[in-house]
């Protein structure tokens, strides 16, 4: 039977190395995910998994489990990305080509593609507390709660900035919508 992540931090704040590489093996896809969306680089969402665990490992001592395990290394993920972009500027690079299936014309991916590139450009010109939330809430489909504990609010300070970011995010993306409407 599987070890839930509370175990596997039990023995990890032992020392057991074996236990921490569980966890690793376990968040890892998903603390990259987090990343590059965020981040809209691999390398440097590559580069941020790879400081997150060497983080969480240097804290693990002092986590406290007033959330769960996975909370906690997502909240070091979002505090690493927000300071890396803080220190460079990021440029946006596709993480896989789209591929389109055989049902689909190829007009309709096209227009597929590019309506998914214009709202990924948009979100990536939101303010970079409206884009974490919005990644976190909409794409990563976290609880406004559990997305106020990792960035560190209240939940109802996560909704209203929801609101905002999406208010944002239509404004950014109408004109591309107006255009293809006409």
């Amino acid at each position: 039977m599987a070890k839930s992540d509370e175990e596997l931090v039990s023995q990890a704040q032992a020392g057991d190395q074996g236990a921490f590489d569980e966890l690793v093996a376990r968040h890892q896809d998903r603390v990259f995910a987090l990343s590059y969306r965020i981040l809209a680089n691999v390398d440097d969402a590559a580069d941020i998994q790879q400081e997150t665990f060497v983080r969480a490992w240097t804290s693990l001592k002092s986590f406290k489990r007033r959330a769960a395990f996975s909370t906690w290394l997502h909240r070091i993920t979002v505090n690493l990305c927000l300071s890396r972009k803080r220190r460079a500027l990021v440029q946006v690079e596709p993480l896989e080509e789209e591929r389109a299936s055989h049902a689909e014309s190829a007009v309709a991916c096209l227009q597929r593609m590019e309506t998914k590139t214009v709202v990924q450009a948009a979100i990536a010109e939101l303010p970079d507390h409206y884009r974490v939330l919005m990644i976190l809430r909409e794409i990563e489909g976290r609880s406004c709660e559990e997305t106020a504990m990792i960035v560190g609010s209240s939940a109802e300070s996560v909704r209203t900035g929801l609101y905002r970011a999406r208010k944002l995010l239509r404004e950014k993306i109408r004109p591309y919508l107006e255009e293809v409407d006409s």
